[in-house]
């Protein structure tokens, strides 16, 4: 479905090859631009009856038009280098800030997000904020960042706005994921201007927008991979869990899907801590189950300092289960909420895409989203042998 976005800029010389750049490129057929270089033209367009997914313009063009009233679907000012842009009036899905001179595949990529804003958002039956979902697991291997990057795919495709953020230390959805948008700053940058925030008291003023990209194979945002692995090792709880809030307030996104590295290390524990809804994945052998039990009884116990609602926001899913029978048991008083198969067809090399389209695990992943989100989410249908 192509969205409707209206460009308000001064320059014709901007509007230009940004349209012929459009019309010539993969964009033609996910965005239609409406652009106006007059100020007259625009804000008598705005006036009418029809309503573009998003509005992106100069700030003089911006604010002409939100102090008409006129602010029900999402808006963004381009920014240029060093401005200083003012936004009065702010809609309740927020105003964001693009950067106005930039690459223009990662332009259009951020004008689309801004649409995609709207039209999901609209699409959206959860109640109203945003829905943190913590992916954790006991121990490595457990197919943990395959079930996080599935849910993100099927509530995305499903229309909600869907935000997948990795904090692995090495985030190992990039051996199947190529995100679009660009070379503009990533995670990175991000968790030093959170760091740089804490002296100001002026995180609010983030524009998280400036480090998201497109994974479109998932239908969600996401910020563009750290490149050092040192990043990472350096990233603390306080900077997960500010970066966790920056998300849940940006009000863009119904649900945000936290993927985790080692349950060990502090970042993990803040997504447990801090992550309304957390789904543990395990597979189906006694090793992995009994270090589940055992981290799970650690965050349960009175001195861990966990909040005491974590059973009831804790879902299990065990993995890699040969012909839809468990063969190694939970800890005592745990359940399994489902049950994944194992599909032979991903010990093959190059298993990316089929890792994201097996109706077989789509079925149990699907009812997985839909104990959380509450939406009737119906399953692919049924389709025999382990695609």
């Amino acid at each position: 479905m192509t969205a409707s976005l209206v460009l308000a800029v001064r320059e014709t010389q901007y509007i230009e090859p940004l349209l012929h750049y459009v019309h010539h490129s993969e964009y033609g057929e996910m965005l239609n631009i409406k652009a106006f270089s007059r100020m007259d033209a625009f804000t008598e367009y705005m006036k009418g009856g029809e309503t573009p997914d998003a509005v992106v313009g100069d700030p003089a063009f911006i604010e002409a038009w939100l102090l008409g009233g006129r602010a029900a679907v999402p808006w963004a000012i381009l920014e240029e280098a060093g401005g200083m842009a003012s936004a009065k009036n702010k809609s309740a899905l927020g105003g964001k800030r693009i950067t106005k001179y930039q690459a223009l595949p990662a332009l259009l990529s951020s004008m689309l997000q801004l649409c995609d804003v709207r039209r999901s958002r609209t699409a959206s039956t959860l109640s109203e904020g945003t829905l943190l979902l913590g992916v954790v697991s006991g121990s490595g291997s457990s197919g943990k960042t395959t079930v996080a990057m599935n849910m993100a795919k099927q509530l995305g495709s499903r229309g909600l706005s869907v935000f997948y953020l990795n904090l692995e230390t090495v985030d190992s959805s990039g051996l199947f994921l190529r995100p679009s948008g660009g070379n503009g700053p990533g995670l990175e940058r991000l968790l030093y201007e959170i760091q740089a925030s804490r002296d100001t008291g002026n995180a609010s003023a983030i524009g998280l927008g400036h480090y998201t990209a497109r994974l479109d194979a998932l239908h969600c945002d996401t910020f563009r991979p750290v490149g050092n692995v040192k990043e990472m090792l350096q990233m603390s709880a306080r900077d997960a869990q500010e970066l966790m809030e920056l998300l849940a307030a940006d009000g863009g996104y119904d649900v945000v899907i936290v993927d985790t590295g080692n349950i060990g290390e502090e970042r993990a524990e803040a997504v447990v801590q801090r992550c309304g809804h957390l789904v543990w994945v395990l597979r189906d052998d006694e090793v992995s189950i009994y270090k589940m039990g055992k981290w799970f009884l650690h965050f349960t116990s009175p001195h861990s300092g966990m909040n005491a609602d974590l059973p009831g926001k804790s879902l299990f899913a065990v993995n890699f289960v040969r012909e839809n029978v468990q063969q190694a048991p939970l800890p005592e008083g745990l359940e399994p909420d489902v049950l994944l198969p194992f599909i032979s067809s991903w010990s093959l090399p190059h298993r990316g895409e089929l890792s994201l389209n097996s109706p077989l695990f789509q079925r149990g992943i699907l009812q997985l989203c839909g104990m959380i989100t509450g939406m009737e989410l119906p399953g692919p249908p049924s389709i025999g042998g382990n695609a």
